[in-house]
């Protein structure tokens, strides 16, 4: 595999679609411009009234959210110890990232799979959710090797409460680097079900247009949904500013591949009651998608 071809373990469905290398490169190229205007000259915040790219037009007002508990369960706890010694698959000067972008494979920090006999296939992309990793103290550390057993004590945490794989698509650390988590093929598992519809920027309710239907009164939420998580919990600390570059430039290449419209990118707490993805990342997300520069 080339590094300047589409990663198909990455992308699968854009593989399998034709898109060619200069159109995706083009594509990559445009969202990395996008993302240099942006941090020299971004557009002013927009009004809720002036906001004409939602199909909808203007939706009707939020009369107030309740974030309500924290949305637990993603992070392992303090006292969490793996059963076993981590040893990288993959030594640390020999991990080499993928494709345009440069995605640091699933294979540099595990060799597990998921638990195929329930697993859900993806089925099409629809809608992109932001999160943060919410562990319970801050994290520092920035090193290869570090990530890579970070991520695996989070799958093998995940794994242990029920879960059929770690729960995101796509990890962002906090030097800026972007980790493949679980292969898109898969249903992700990062946003419980809901029972109401999103909010997006949490100033409107979307009743028409939601990117799923409910069933039976509940959202599917992780349907046709990409999960990309920063490390950290931005409850108790600031992203990096590596961090918030990289939701910008990935998050955008992400929505252009698969055509998601900008209002469809969401962060958890928009979605469910949580606190995901923290105080301190939530106006970042609010901004870049208002004035629509992701």
């Amino acid at each position: 595999m080339e590094r300047n071809n589409i990663p198909e373990v990455l992308f699968p469905e854009f593989s399998s679609t034709g898109v060619s290398r200069r159109r995706w490169l083009g594509g990559l190229l445009g969202t990395a411009a996008a993302a240099t205007l942006a941090g020299c000259a971004a557009a002013p915040p927009q009004s809720q009234s002036s906001i004409s790219y939602l199909p909808d037009g203007v939706l009707p007002p939020d009369a107030g959210v309740n974030l309500g508990q924290m949305d637990t369960g993603y992070a392992p706890p303090a006292n969490f110890k793996p059963r076993v010694v981590y040893h990288p698959p993959v030594p640390t000067k020999k991990i080499v990232p993928v494709g345009a972008f440069g995605i640091i494979p699933r294979s540099a920090w595990t060799t597990a799979g998921p638990n195929m006999r329930t697993i859900q296939p993806m089925a099409g992309v629809h809608l992109i959710t932001f999160h943060h990793t919410g562990d319970p103290h801050p994290i520092n550390f920035d090193s290869l090797e570090e990530t890579a057993r970070y991520w695996e004590l989070i799958r093998e945490y995940e794994r242990r409460v029920g879960f059929e794989d770690i729960a995101y698509h796509f990890g962002i650390d906090r030097l800026g680097r972007v980790w493949q988590l679980r292969d898109l093929k898969y249903r992700g598992e990062h946003v419980r079900d809901g029972f109401a519809p999103p909010h997006w920027l949490m100033e409107y309710v979307q009743y028409r247009n939601s990117p799923t239907r409910p069933v039976h009164g509940r959202y599917i939420w992780n349907a046709h949904n990409i999960g990309v998580a920063s490390i950290g919990n931005f409850m108790l600390q600031e992203p990096t500013v590596q961090q918030r570059q990289t939701i910008l430039r990935f998050g955008s290449l992400l929505r252009r591949l698969y055509r998601i419209p900008i209002y469809h990118c969401y962060t958890h707490r928009e979605l469910v009651a949580t606190e995901c993805p923290g105080h301190n990342l939530q106006p970042y997300m609010v901004y870049i998608r208002r004035n629509n520069i992701l």
